[in-house]
């Protein structure tokens, strides 16, 4: 038997207004109800229209969302160099998987187009369209006779093979890239030396937030001491059991432990030298530990080096059994480096079927206080393709970093730089004496882009003195980018809290009139996309340097774009 069909709660609500409105209309003392009965039911409509509508935008908004992802698919580099026949394809299940299943959505009618055109030197460039119309079911226009209301868009998006392109990639080895990556390291470092000159010039009792390296930091500001978390004093075994037992602990009551904390002797002192736990150590390295052995009456003897901080990062799990290493930005330029060069080949073998395949080249230089130098492990220093330098291992930017003679000067005692340790001025002019001239981004006339890490922190002897890139350094900038090479820039971010030597005008200074500006300045040197886009890209403490690279690298290199 056929159920009676029942009717539908709009239905019913429309007829309860119309008995509602005749009762009403027949009792002369309901004029201003009945009225108000009239205007309602146009009022209903209109809030049921108003959901319908609503209801068909959110769903136009669903299906265009399918649509950017169906055009974008069609200009992958994976279908890039396949037949427009499968790119249409590609295209049309992309869509058609996106709007399967949408509630609501009838008569939906989609169409592909895909054009494209080929070049003797940059290969092949795509373009993909996708216009479709679809109709919105409603609930309250039906009752009118409008059941469904039309919607539709356009999506369209192109790419073309990326050009050849030649990176010339300059790294800040300066001292403030010896920052470590992470709060936890920071704090790490600091708790790990004792700088003695501190309390008395600035207050703090504590070390330095950079790894310095050096070959003689204790002799710097009174002492700068390594010491563990029981607060003895490590010092580097130089003796031909240094292959088992690498430093020594001394406490300041001269008990002396080797490397893994088992007690050696007692009557440990620094020979003709104080320790940290009496002063400043005028000697250099080496210099001598005496102590007595356990069950023994008379002194041994080894030689031993103070260490850097810069060692202490580097060994902060050995010096503190359970704890990790301390990662320094140096450490991260390196790992970011080798991840750059591995994802740079990845695009290159995407596009290794084109017609003309993109070639990346790469070459590494190091800046600091001077000109940049080219990395003197093979074959990172010259222009190398990617495909070589991806199977070689990168090394340690922090190891090659010059060892500061002391406080304020490089490599010896005489070559006094006043802390003037970041030369933007020499870096520019040198990379761009270096650079050959930048091409078309054919294979044999690459591209150039200068892509330069840095924590941006000017300080340098040639007149600029400290603070951020200045009006001297961005007209530089504008001179390379004139020549056609691109500059890409990601910035390690400084960070003032760091800077944290409260009776050092000068410091305090930098970190209250500098800082705040150094990102808008390499920002300004960097170059611009043609949507307007920056080249650029910053990480913080506890970001990640090589993500950051990538995207970066990324953006130079992208070819696909929306275009609506």
């Amino acid at each position: 038997m056929t159920q009676p069909t029942r009717p539908s709660p709009l239905h019913l609500l429309i007829d309860g207004l119309r008995r509602l409105a005749r009762g009403l209309r027949a009792d002369r003392r309901g004029n201003v109800m009945s009225i108000m009965a009239f205007a309602a039911i146009p009022l209903i409509f209109a809030i049921g229209f108003g959901l319908d509508y609503s209801r068909a935008q959110k769903l136009q908004t669903k299906m265009n969302a399918a649509a950017d992802a169906a055009v974008l698919a069609a200009v992958v580099p994976q279908l890039l160099n396949q037949s427009d026949a499968m790119a249409q394809t590609a295209a049309q299940n992309m869509f058609d998987q996106q709007v399967a299943g949408l509630p609501g959505m009838t008569t939906v009618v989609r169409t592909v187009t895909i054009t494209s055109t080929v070049s003797a030197t940059l290969g092949r460039l795509r373009t993909a369209k996708l216009v479709y119309t679809a109709k919105s079911t409603n609930f309250f226009g039906g009752v009118l006779g409008a059941a469904t209301l039309p919607i539709g868009g356009t999506a369209t998006a192109s790419a073309s093979q990326p050009p050849s392109i030649n990176f010339y990639i300059a790294l800040d080895t300066s001292p403030s890239m010896l920052l470590p990556t992470t709060s936890t390291g920071i704090s790490n470092l600091i708790g790990g030396a004792i700088w003695q000159g501190e309390m008395a010039y600035y207050g703090r009792t504590d070390g330095c937030d950079f790894a310095c390296h050096s070959n003689n930091m204790h002799q710097w500001n009174a002492g700068t001491y390594v010491i563990d978390t029981s607060s003895r004093a490590i010092y580097l075994n130089n003796s031909s059991s240094s292959g088992t037992n690498p430093f020594f602990r001394v406490d300041c009551s001269g008990n002396v432990f080797n490397s893994s904390g088992t007690k050696l002797g007692t009557s440990g002192t620094i020979v003709g030298s104080a320790t940290y736990c009496g002063g400043y150590s005028p000697l250099p390295n080496p210099v001598v530990l005496s102590y007595v052995p356990t069950g023994q009456v008379l002194p041994t003897t080894v030689s031993v080096n103070f260490p850097d901080t810069w060692w202490l990062a580097q060994n902060y799990s050995k010096v503190n059994p359970g704890q990790s290493d301390i990662n320094l930005r140096t450490d991260d330029e390196g790992t970011a480096a080798a991840g750059v060069i591995q994802y740079a080949y990845n695009i290159q073998q995407q596009f290794a079927t084109a017609t003309v395949p993109p070639v990346y080249k790469m070459q590494f230089f190091t800046f600091n206080v001077g000109n940049p130098a080219a990395l003197s492990t093979s074959p990172f220093g010259t222009m190398t393709n990617v495909s070589t330098l991806q199977s070689a291992t990168f090394p340690d930017l922090g190891a090659q970093a010059p060892l500061m003679a002391a406080n304020g000067s490089w490599t010896n005692i005489l070559t006094v730089t006043g802390n003037a340790d970041t030369n933007f001025t020499y870096m520019f002019n040198w990379m761009q004496s270096t650079m050959t001239a930048s091409g078309t981004g054919t294979p044999a006339s690459p591209q150039n882009v200068l892509l330069i890490v840095t924590d941006g922190a000017q300080n340098n002897n040639t007149g600029d003195g400290m603070g951020q890139l200045n009006a001297n350094n961005i007209a530089q900038c504008a001179a390379i980018k004139a020549t056609g090479t691109r500059i890409a820039i990601l910035y390690t971010q400084y960070l003032p809290a760091t800077i944290n030597y409260t009776k050092h005008p000068t410091f305090n200074s930098f970190a209250a009139n500098n800082v705040p500006y150094i990102q808008q300045q390499l920002q300004a040197c960097a170059s611009q996309n043609t949507d307007g886009s920056y080249l650029f890209q910053t990480v913080s403490t506890d970001g990640n340097v090589s993500t950051a690279l990538n995207s970066l690298f990324a953006m130079v290199v992208q070819s696909a774009k929306l275009v609506r």
